[in-house]
C-alpha cells in the first residue's frame, strides 16, 4: 500500500513530486490577495489547464466505455460529467474544501458558490503537471468513473431540452450569439423567436450556452 504525504493525496490516490504545484492548486487568488508579500497564486491558470485536461480525457474515457452509443450521446455524457454541480459535488466527496486556503483562511464561501469546482480543475491541471497524461488520467477515472451510469448520462442538457421543446411548442430552433468576452469568460445570449432570450455566462463558449439555456428554460416555466 503506497504511503502518502497528506490525506488529500491518499483520498485522490497520487503523490505529488512538486508540492509547489499541490499548494498552488488548493491555493485561490482571494487567499493571496487577503496577505501582503505572497507570490501571486497560479491557481486561476491551473484551473483553466484543468479543464482542458478534465473535458479531453472525459471524453476518451467515454468514448472508450461507449462505443456503440452515437456522438450526441457522448457530447451530452460528457457535459453532465463536467457541469459545475458534479464537479462540486466531486469536490465535497474528496473534502477539498478542508485542504484548501481561500480568502480570510477559513475556508468559507458560499454553498453554491463555483470555487469548489474551479478548485477541482487547478488541482487536475497541477497533477498534469506534475505527472503527465496517464497519471491525471487515473486520477479522473478513480474520481469520475462511479458517475458513468449509463441511465444517469442520459439525462439531457439544459440546451437540449430549451431545443426540444421550442420544436415542439413553437417549430424554430433556439440560436446562440456570442457577444464579448467577461472577467468570468465567454458571454452568450440565447434567442427563441423574437420574444424570449437570455444571456449565460462561462469559462468556455459551450458552457455560457448550456447556462444562457437553462436561464431561459426558467423563464419559460416562470411565463
Amino acid at each position: 500500500m503506497a504511503d502518502y504525504s497528506s490525506p488529500l493525496e491518499k483520498t485522490i490516490k497520487y503523490e505529488f513530486k512538486d508540492r509547489g504545484l499541490l499548494t498552488q492548486a488548493i491555493t485561490h487568488a482571494s487567499y493571496v490577495n487577503d496577505r501582503r508579500g505572497m507570490v501571486k497564486s497560479e491557481n486561476e491558470k491551473l484551473e483553466y489547464l484543468g479543464d482542458a485536461i478534465l473535458n479531453s480525457v472525459i471524453s476518451i474515457l467515454l468514448f472508450r466505455k461507449y462505443r456503440e452509443q452515437n456522438e450526441g450521446f457522448l457530447s451530452n455524457a460528457r457535459s453532465c460529467l463536467v457541469r459545475r454541480g458534479m464537479l462540486t459535488e466531486i469536490a465535497r466527496l474528496i473534502n477539498l474544501d478542508e485542504h484548501m486556503s481561500y480568502g480570510n483562511g477559513k475556508g468559507r464561501f458560499p454553498h453554491d458558490s463555483k470555487v469548489l469546482s474551479n478548485m477541482l480543475e487547478a488541482l487536475i491541471g497541477a497533477i498534469y503537471l506534475d505527472g503527465g497524461f496517464r497519471a491525471v488520467t487515473r486520477v479522473i477515472k478513480h474520481l469520475f468513473w462511479p458517475y458513468f451510469d449509463e441511465e444517469r448520462l442520459q439525462e439531457k442538457s439544459p440546451k437540449n431540452v430549451l431545443q426540444e421543446y421550442s420544436q415542439k411548442k413553437w417549430g424554430i430552433l433556439p440560436k446562440y450569439r456570442q457577444t464579448r468576452k467577461t472577467k468570468e469568460g465567454f458571454s452568450i445570449h440565447v434567442y427563441v423567436g423574437k420574444e424570449l432570450k437570455a444571456r449565460g455566462v462561462g469559462k468556455s463558449k459551450r458552457q455560457a450556452e448550456q447556462n444562457a439555456a437553462s436561464v431561459l428554460l426558467k423563464q419559460i416555466e416562470a411565463l
